[in-house]
């Protein structure tokens, strides 16, 4: 008998779960000599998807990529725009108590005879040079700031003028995953899991659904949201809490319309309010907006009550609904044979708009450390080490925001950044930060999502440098820097006259209709995926 794992099943729809029945598909079955994995994804027929508007990283870029999705069929069928930066707005204050604004976009800075170029801008703004770091540093940030898009409509998917992710509508996404999953051959069971079965050994013998019955298991994902079905509920894999060290717990969440007339932005924005922070994603027909707040420093109805002032929302509009937060991750998130993904396996307050991009890891990894049916304890402890500093890596880059607030208006961004509430890990480095910049060695590894550049734009955009001199800056002449600052200058004013308005674009590339090689004509059989292979090839580096 073979001991290959032959049958994957996934517990749980979603965003999470079908978007991990993508990926696994077409990494194990796409160039698979063998018979293929069978994978299965068992959704319950009765927990909705919700519609959220929703911010990805450039991470989402690649692996819809790698997927060869269309790109415009993509952005049409899940409401979907480009993301090509973070404005953050009222996260700081000036010494006059105003906000500060700034912004962090998809780009790094460059190099300038091996030193870091921010050194350069630092040496020269106190010498009277450029004063914003981002309009200086970053040549699309001028497109950006006027509501461009990234490319044209008509250009090469996946193919901008600068880097750029994707906002997009959480439900129609997991729609669009679950036809391109299913029209790719895997198989979608609607159903509800009644009871979990563990052998003599603990692992996951087996499924009870409520109308297919007993369900064998040889490797299950439990997609299964905050819940947990299987890897909390049924396993018993303690939760580790971060709530010492990010203090929101709740979110409210609504849908507004666009002002009339008013361009369609290219970015998302995160507002500073007096318990935690608003997000703000443009979707093409709409605006997804919340507020993402402390319990300990308002109540629900106190939440509502601002978050309305601030949106000026209608006494008729429905109050925004209160989301719970469970902020932190499993301990493990490969127990046994089952290995957690989504909001199962972790959720970290979604400021950086990092949730998707879990799920991406989860699933690239798990085909890296793809096991047998002896389920190699080897394999799920390395798989585990990496799950747990990609969660802690993304906690203290998070963490950095409300570290460097100086805002002392409420209680709330006091407490936020008090020393007990840092982790060492990045306490450390905040320490180590105020005689360089953040650089490779502190903040490059292979799983990464936040590299030093990234680190720089939050510490220079808060000004948490403010005039200070760093040592480095004794190696370097600001004379280099002039030539380089006007050539980005150049480069600044040839993108802004390339990139079209945003909605334009949009509106360009949903008035086509497109029929990818994943959505056959209606009624067609499932692809297999050697069939499809060649169709996908070009997109898998």
């Amino acid at each position: 008998m073979s001991n290959r794992v032959q049958h994957v099943t996934i517990v749980g729809g979603g965003t999470a779960g079908w978007l991990a029945a993508g990926i696994l598909n077409a990494g194990l079955n796409r160039r698979c000599e063998e018979e293929d994995v069978r994978i299965t994804v068992i959704e319950s027929p009765n927990i909705p998807t919700v519609g959220v508007g929703e911010a990805t990283t450039i991470s989402m870029n690649l692996t819809l990529n790698q997927l060869n999705l269309d790109e415009r069929d993509f952005l049409k069928q899940c409401n979907g725009s480009f993301k090509c930066a973070v404005k953050f707005a009222n996260w700081n204050h000036n010494a006059d108590g105003g906000p500060i604004d700034f912004w962090h976009p998809f780009s790094r800075p460059g190099y300038l005879y091996g030193h870091n170029a921010t050194y350069h801008f630092m040496k020269l703004r106190r010498a009277g040079g450029p004063q914003d770091y981002g309009d200086a540093m970053f040549p699309s940030l001028k497109a950006i700031k006027d509501c461009r898009a990234p490319r044209q409509a008509e250009g090469k998917d996946y193919d901008g003028l600068f880097p750029y992710a994707y906002h997009l509508d959480a439900g129609l996404f997991a729609d669009y995953m679950t036809m391109y999953a299913t029209n790719t051959g895997v198989e979608h069971v609607r159903d509800d899991v009644t009871a979990v079965n563990l052998d003599e050994r603990g692992f996951v013998k087996s499924l009870t659904l409520k109308e297919h019955g007993d369900w064998p298991v040889e490797l299950v994902l439990d997609c299964t949201g905050f819940k947990g079905l299987i890897i909390k509920e049924a396993l018993g894999e303690p939760f580790r809490p971060y709530s010492e060290h990010l203090l929101c717990d709740k979110a409210l969440a609504v849908q507004i319309p666009h002002q009339e007339g008013a361009p369609l932005e290219s970015y998302t924005t995160s507002t500073g309010m007096n318990a935690g922070w608003s997000w703000r994603v443009p979707l093409y027909t709409r605006l997804g907006t919340g507020y993402v707040f402390s319990s300990a420093f308002a109540t629900d109805d106190e939440a509502i009550r601002e978050f309305r002032q601030y949106l000026n929302l209608p006494e008729d509009h429905p109050d925004p609904r209160v989301i719970p937060m469970r902020i932190g991750r499993s301990r493990r998130s490969w127990v046994k044979n089952c290995i957690a993904v989504g909001l199962a396996g972790g959720f970290i307050e979604p400021l950086e708009s990092t949730s998707i991009h879990f799920t991406q890891m989860a699933l690239r990894w798990l085909i890296d450390f793809f096991p047998d049916k002896e389920m190699s304890p080897a394999l799920a402890r390395h798989y585990n080490k990496v799950t747990c500093d990609l969660y802690e890596d993304i906690r203290d880059f998070i963490v950095l925001h409300y570290a460097t607030s100086n805002r002392t208006d409420t209680p709330f961004w006091i407490e936020a950044r008090q020393p007990s509430r840092i982790p060492d890990s990045i306490g450390e480095r905040l320490e180590l930060w105020r005689h360089k910049l953040p650089g490779a060695l502190e903040c490059n590894h292979n799983w990464s999502l936040f590299e030093s550049w990234n680190y720089i734009d939050v510490l220079m955009g808060k000004e948490w440098y403010g005039d200070r001199a760093l040592p480095a800056e004794d190696a370097i002449a600001v004379d280099d820097f002039k030539e380089a600052l006007a050539q980005m200058a150049q480069q600044a004013d040839r993108i802004y006259a390339s990139a079209p308005a945003h909605r334009d674009v949009l509106t360009q590339i949903r008035a086509n209709d497109y029929r990818p090689w994943y959505n056959p004509v209606p009624g067609a059989a499932p692809a297999a995926m050697d069939e499809i292979a060649d169709a996908a090839a070009s997109a898998i580096a």
